[in-house]
């Protein structure tokens, strides 16, 4: 009995003495793998230097257990896809066939993809799965640079929480169209034009079978990449593809 006492206070001495280190190491210990995250831009009409590979990859980068990288040789898409968590396209640059193939597997078992501004155009003539499968849609043409009005539409969706239910910033709204025959998509934010009166989806999700999506047609210059709800919705997709 003496003995068994003897044995607990020792037990408890020991909790109560390096208990806190323990649980702080299993705390580190659960963190030292961050998810990694693989921007690709590059290619023409914006800065992909200076507001995907500066802004917007330091404000990822800034996220607790993220490792976000940048990249605009096309051709290494294949190479890092066996590699990383999370696929972000900006690009509008042409992509190899090989790259484009690698793409669609890692999205057909479930690999998460965020498109983002001039990745959302009907870019590529040679992969019209592209645009059908994992776009949902896509753009042809684009109203004037200038103020337009930005209506959130899913407040209760994870990727529109704390974002303001209207913002306006200076930019080029897309005339995205879904495509009639494509997965589907649910829109969260739209865009209403100061031409026509007409809306299209600015941010929005694709009905993937096995994959998380997000669209963000948003993203010319430092009138949307600065902006606070521009930030909250890129901050918002990244968390709602890792939850």
């Amino acid at each position: 009995m003496k003995d068994w006492i003897y044995n607990y206070r020792f037990v408890l001495m020991f909790l109560l003495l390096f208990g806190s280190t323990f649980k702080g190491y299993a705390v580190n210990n659960k963190n030292s793998k961050p998810k990694k995250v693989l921007m690709v831009g590059g290619g023409s009409s914006h800065d992909f230097e200076r507001w995907y590979k500066g802004e917007d990859l330091q404000l990822i980068n800034s996220m607790q257990g993220i490792s976000a990288f940048y990249t605009d040789n096309t051709d290494s898409i294949k190479f890092y896809l066996k590699d990383i968590d999370l696929l972000i396209l900006t690009n509008n640059q042409p992509i190899s066939k090989e790259s484009q193939q690698a793409i669609e597997k890692y999205v057909a078992k479930g690999g998460p993809l965020i498109l983002m501004h001039a990745a959302l155009w009907y870019n590529w003539n040679d992969w019209p799965k592209y645009n059908t499968e994992l776009v949902g849609g896509g753009s042809t043409s684009h109203e004037t640079f200038q103020l337009f009005k930005n209506l959130v539409v899913n407040p209760v969706h994870p990727i529109t929480a704390g974002v303001a239910s209207q913002f306006d910033f200076k930019d080029e709204l897309y005339r995205h169209v879904p495509e009639p025959n494509s997965l589907g998509l649910d829109v969260l934010v739209i865009g209403e034009s100061l031409e026509t009166g007409k809306v299209y989806p600015v941010v929005f999700t694709v009905n993937h079978s096995k994959s998380k999506i997000v669209g963000i047609t948003l993203g010319h210059d430092e009138h949307s990449h600065l902006s606070p709800d521009y930030k909250k919705i890129v901050r918002n997709s990244v968390e709602w593809i890792f939850k």
